[in-house]
């Protein structure tokens, strides 16, 4: 039986641990083929899953490891502004993600229901990003292929030195990233999936509305 692509996913969070906290825990427990690795000077859970590892830091030098991996004075004032590093996130932590076929990014207010049976096998082998978003980047939850390529795909947005650096939350997850591998996404749907055709970056890509958000933009299907 051939062994599934190896998933990890990367999250950075500051402050305190929601109460949901132990939910999400949960369902990551349930994911025992799939880890996450999270940075986080929250402390560590009781009953902490064995697939979640927490690596234990303070706000101050995890923002200085990042300026230093991307070589930029990283000093945000607010933990919400490391939403814009997300897709740097495979870059910044190379080191941790050796041997994983994907790396994810993602967010903590989520229950996860079976990945591996969302995420087959058969369709990451045919992508090296998988949105569950039709129309955009998902930063709730994104996996993308562990190669050099995808890791420093970040770097094709433009000003993103800058806008990593300022205060200002960009959005870049969803914004700025998406726009590399989504061209011109407010075109009617046969239009929108021509133009795809010329982007390299699109065609090993997948963009799939999956109702992930409830109360959002997109009526949502239980």
């Amino acid at each position: 039986m051939t062994t599934p692509p190896s998933i990890c996913f990367v999250i950075p969070y500051f402050g305190r641990w929601p109460f949901w906290m132990p939910f999400f825990l949960e369902s990551c427990r349930r994911n025992p083929d799939v880890d996450w690795l999270l940075f986080s000077d929250c402390g560590v859970p009781a009953e902490l899953p064995s697939n979640v590892r927490i690596e234990s830091t303070s706000f101050g030098d995890y923002c200085a490891l990042v300026g230093q991996r991307l070589g930029i004075p990283f000093a945000p004032e607010n933990a919400y502004k490391l939403c814009d590093i997300k897709p740097a996130l495979g870059f910044i932590h190379e080191d941790c993600l050796q041997g994983y076929d994907f790396w994810a990014f993602g967010d903590i207010d989520l229950v996860f229901g079976q990945l591996r049976d969302y995420f087959t096998a058969e369709r990451l082998a045919r992508f090296d990003l998988l949105s569950t978003y039709e129309r955009r980047v998902s930063g709730h939850l994104c996996l993308i292929r562990n190669v050099r390529r995808m890791r420093e795909a970040f770097m094709r947005m433009p000003n993103w030195q800058a806008r990593f650096c300022d205060q200002q939350h960009h959005a870049l997850d969803e914004g700025a990233f998406s726009r590399i591998f989504l061209w011109r996404k407010n075109f009617q749907r046969p239009l929108f999936r021509l133009v795809g055709l010329f982007n390299p970056w699109r065609r090993r890509s997948e963009f799939v509305e999956a109702f992930s958000t409830p109360s959002g933009c997109i009526p949502w299907i239980n």
